[in-house]
């Protein structure tokens, strides 16, 4: 069966479990932006520090780095539903056990068993693209990635609501696992699996050597933002990652069945769309942190800021999410009157304009909500068209692995973020000061409109593929 065929038998399948993809989107979202709020009281009813509790959101985002690329590629190769029903039974099984309590050390092993709830998405793009091109295989896409991120306003506001009212701290942590039971019925019973398998075998060493990779230099990013080991070391670590890094590369230009096609990767149809995808994730998440403390800061001490309390620092956060969730609803509605490219293009041109007003205009309120409307938006378009577009891009039975390879150089990019705008601020903060100067904000925000400008000429390379004329 052509593949043409396969889209066309397809279709009809898919349009009736959209619904039920996007379901999981929303409980993949809801179970991230669960948590956050309430790690005091996980930390005060574990009895564990402030320091030890951050070990919480790394443990599962280590763990995402490595269960990535291994369950997106086994899904190319056994089936893309398939692996979403391991992924998404194996976050059950973490999310009951944190929900429970037992003990930190037994917690931070049900983070890391939480931490393939990041495969549900390249696995589901995979399962849309298999039976949809074109206008329906972006939309729903963008639809995923809206969900997604609107998943996690909800989740974050249901834990403060749930929490205010709730008799005792594991009822309100069983919320989330009542959510992903859905989940569970929906990938078993509604969703079809993928028609496309990838024959191989599969990579034993060339998997073990990118998990080894990507926690030497997540953990050493992480490290370095948080300056919790000597920054020679810290750096060490990262030299040691790069160094592993190009032994993998040759391993697996060499590998009769790659874990990872590094030539697809590193070639000019995708390369563009991963330099921006890390771009993104190092500018979205890395800038996270250093606008909540910039926005507290009191102007009458430091000279800038607005003292913002909490309330009004997650209105401005929320503002950039729900105008980042509308851009990944809209994306395929405005690459339809240009192309996906000129849309992508125009995403990277908007938060890199919003970065240069917030570096001009920031002294008072109503810029910092331009900023978040534009910054918004424009991300949004880039979250919901990457990976849109990319899996046009991607030869078929490939799709699962290089939008996991996307996901992990995102998160990756998150982490260069925090450690670069880390030292950045604590370069510029003044001697016997906890505050940084205004010029680390400014650079940092300076820097932000760097990565988008980078990201926009990459994109500007890309070349039209046949795949893309086709989905067209």
């Amino acid at each position: 069966m052509s593949s043409s065929q396969t889209h066309t038998n397809g279709g009809a399948a898919l349009s009736g479990a959209l619904g039920f993809l996007v379901f999981n989107e929303l409980a993949s979202g809801f179970t991230q932006g669960f948590y956050t709020p309430l790690i005091p009281d996980i930390a005060h009813a574990l009895n564990v520090n402030d320091a030890a509790i951050t070990w919480f959101l790394t443990a599962q985002s280590l763990a995402a780095a490595v269960c990535v690329p291994l369950l997106s590629r086994l899904g190319d190769m056994f089936g893309h539903r398939r692996m979403l029903r391991i992924a998404i039974l194996v976050v059950v099984v973490g999310s009951v056990i944190v929900a429970l309590l037992p003990s930190f050390p037994v917690v931070l092993i049900a983070r890391i068993l939480q931490g393939p709830i990041a495969v549900w998405l390249p696995l589901e793009v995979a399962i849309i693209h298999g039976r949809a091109s074109g206008q329906t295989a972006r939309t729903g896409i963008g639809l995923l990635v809206a969900c997604l991120t609107g998943g996690a306003i909800v989740g974050t506001v249901a834990a403060g609501l749930v929490n205010a009212h709730s008799p005792s701290l594991i009822i309100t942590l069983v919320v989330p696992v009542l959510v992903q039971a859905i989940a569970v019925y929906a990938v078993f019973v509604k969703i079809p699996e993928s028609p496309i398998r990838t024959p191989g075998n599969i990579d034993v060493p060339g998997f073990v050597g990118l998990a080894v990779i990507m926690l030497a230099l997540l953990g050493g990013l992480t490290l370095v933002g948080k300056g919790g080991v000597p920054p020679a070391e810290s750096i060490g670590i990262l030299l040691a990652a790069l160094a592993a890094g190009a032994v993998w590369v040759l391993w697996e230009l060499r590998a009769s069945s790659p874990a990872i096609d590094v030539r697809l990767l590193a070639s000019r149809r995708a390369a563009p769309i991963h330099i921006t995808g890390f771009m993104l994730g190092l500018v979205m998440f890395g800038s996270q942190s250093p606008l909540t403390t910039f926005l507290s800061a009191d102007p009458q001490r430091t000279g800038y800021g607005f003292a913002a309390s909490s309330s009004r620092i997650s209105l401005v956060v929320a503002a950039i999410t729900l105008l980042a969730t509308l851009g990944s609803a809209l994306v395929a509605r405005i690459a339809k009157l240009t192309s996906m490219r000129w849309t992508l293009v125009l995403g990277t041109l908007l938060a890199m304009a919003s970065c240069i007003f917030v570096v001009v205009a920031h002294t008072s309120m109503w810029q910092v909500w331009v900023y978040a409307v534009i910054a918004g938006f424009g991300m949004g378009l880039l979250m919901g068209g990457l990976p849109a577009l990319l899996a046009e891009r991607t030869p078929e039975g490939q799709t699962g692995a290089s939008v996991g390879v996307y996901n992990s150089l995102r998160s990756l990019g998150g982490s260069t973020g925090g450690a670069l705008f880390g030292a950045v601020l604590g370069a510029l903060t003044p001697v016997g000061s906890k505050t940084a100067g205004l010029d680390g904000y400014l650079i940092m925000w300076g820097l932000c409109a760097i990565a988008f400008l980078i990201g926009a000429v990459g994109l500007l390379t890309l070349r039209r593929s046949a795949a893309t004329t086709a989905a067209r």
